[in-house]
């Protein structure tokens, strides 16, 4: 009788070790891309693989969405800035790729930006994808917070 409560005593602890491991292990930190915080500026969709950025490995950027401007090859681009924590300092020059197709103003883009660059990155450090035209400047940004300041 006493072997029976001794199996069972030691299943639950097993049990509940499993149970508190499990939620550490299917937590994901995901890179979250929100609209810059500039006067004019269009929201953009990006997604960043691997995610969440590994320090001095090259990443993959897709940007997608539509635009209130259209978009010309060769005039316009997209960029990739990696900032410090206060968003001041650059952590590298800034990646541009120009577009290779036109787009007409509402239509829907997708553009990949494969082998960007990833400097040493800090813990803390934001990640700007802005879409640049040469006439007009920025206009559309995302950034990411990545480290302490979003709760990581």
């Amino acid at each position: 009788m006493i072997r029976n409560y001794i199996f069972v005593f030691i299943l639950l602890v097993a049990t509940f070790s499993m149970i508190n491991a499990v939620p550490h292990q299917l937590r994901k930190r995901e890179t979250k891309f929100v609209l810059c915080s500039m006067p004019a500026i269009e929201q953009i969709d990006v997604t960043v693989t691997p995610d969440p950025i590994v320090s001095k490995k090259p990443a993959t950027y897709t940007v997608s969405g539509k635009l209130s401007h259209a978009i010309i090859a060769k005039k316009t681009s997209l960029g990739v800035s990696y900032l410090d924590a206060d968003g001041s300092v650059p952590l590298s020059d800034i990646y541009l790729l120009p577009f290779d197709k036109s787009y007409k103003a509402g239509e829907k883009f997708t553009i990949t930006a494969k082998d960007v660059p990833t400097p040493k990155l800090s813990k803390v450090y934001d990640t700007y994808v802005v879409i640049w035209d040469e006439e007009l400047g920025t206009i559309a940004c995302a950034f990411a917070e990545s480290g302490g300041k979003s709760g990581e």
